[in-house]
């Protein structure tokens, strides 16, 4: 695959991970367990959708492993710098002022240093800040990994891949099936549980697979939703309250549906050729980020002063796309103003 077509299909991937995650958010009524019919929509939603975060650090793996070969370390740090940490830092002290002065959980008798720097690293103040932790954690790690001769990564790589599997996600979740009540306290971390993510999108751009293996793939995947979906809420409506055993991005079912929606989309994105399509990929694309960092802040906005339910089907699934065009209107004027263009890259 040339290095164009590869950047196209990172660009859709990537639009794809931002509305996967823009509808995990509209449809968190999934998190208010309930007997009602809404929460079977919900459960299918949030697992069909839940590739997101895992899709999001793949993209990681295919567009910053060989960062040396467009430019040094230093210069990898500074635009990941620019591009994410400020941002995270800006956008965090804006989702404090939103808890004081909007949504009015955090009273200013609260505030110290202790306070202010637990909020931020720990995101408590915005919680679905979460990943950029781990993502920071990647940034650290890649060098080391960029560094390994490209002719050894493939096999590197793979190791770090399959013994990270076995043991932070197949055993884990075979001990928890069989209550066997194991201490496992062996895991392969190497930074953090995500890099193995990074890895597999690195891998698996390389990589062009059989029409074989794709079958393969696709139905691991297939396999690995289902239970996803069908034990979930299965276990759930049995305990009366959300069990999440066959829940987590590091757990079996997400590592091998996220591989096969990597795998699906980026073979998807070969047959679309209408141009008008291309196009509006490459529009979104360009607010991706923002839109991550803001669409939290227009959905309360937009339910506080509708009242909207947020249980309904049409809520869930039709908000994202009122949300992700306000977004994109709000960066396009932010960008126009000096400074404040910094914490919309």
């Amino acid at each position: 695959m040339s290095n164009a077509k590869r950047k196209d299909y990172i660009t859709f991937l990537s639009v794809i991970s931002m509305i996967s995650v823009v509808i995990l958010h509209t449809n968190g009524c999934f998190w208010q367990f309930s007997n009602s019919r809404y929460w079977f929509t919900a459960n299918i939603i949030e697992s069909i959708f839940y590739f997101a975060v895992p899709l999001f650090f793949m993209i990681s793996g295919v567009t910053l492993i060989n960062y040396h070969k467009k430019y040094d370390t230093k210069t990898f740090f500074k635009k990941r710098l620019m591009k994410t940490v400020l941002p995270f830092l800006v956008w965090s002290i804006i989702a404090l002022l939103y808890r004081i002065y909007y949504s009015k959980s955090i009273v200013t008798s609260q505030l110290n240093f202790k306070f202010i720097f637990n909020g931020i690293f720990g995101t408590s103040f915005l919680s679905i800040y979460w990943f950029f932790i781990p993502l920071f954690i990647i940034y650290l790690i890649i060098p080391i990994l960029s560094s390994i001769d490209e002719k050894k990564q493939d096999k590197a790589f793979w190791y770090i891949i399959i013994v990270s599997f076995v043991l932070n996600s197949a055993l884990p979740l075979i001990n928890n099936i069989f209550k066997l009540d194991l201490n496992l306290p062996i895991k392969l971390i190497v930074g953090t549980e995500y890099v193995m993510y990074v890895l597999l999108g690195y891998l698996l751009d390389k990589k062009e697979l059989s029409k074989k293996n794709k079958i393969i793939i696709y139905i691991l995947g297939l396999i690995g939703l289902l239970v996803h979906i069908i034990m979930t809420y299965n276990l759930s409506i049995e305990a009366n309250k959300i069990i999440t055993l066959y829940k987590g991005y590091n757990n079996v079912p997400c590592v091998i549906y996220s591989i096969a929606i990597f795998v699906l989309l980026k073979s998807v994105f070969n047959y679309i050729k209408n141009i008008k399509i291309k196009n509006v990929i490459n529009l979104v694309s360009k607010y991706t980020f923002t839109i991550y960092l803001m669409h939290f802040y227009v959905m309360q906005i937009i339910q506080k002063t509708f009242g909207w339910s947020t249980t309904s089907i049409l809520y869930r699934l039709g908000m994202p796309f009122i949300i992700i065009p306000i977004c994109m209107i709000i960066t396009w004027i932010l960008r126009k103003i000096p400074i404040v263009k910094y914490i919309v890259p």
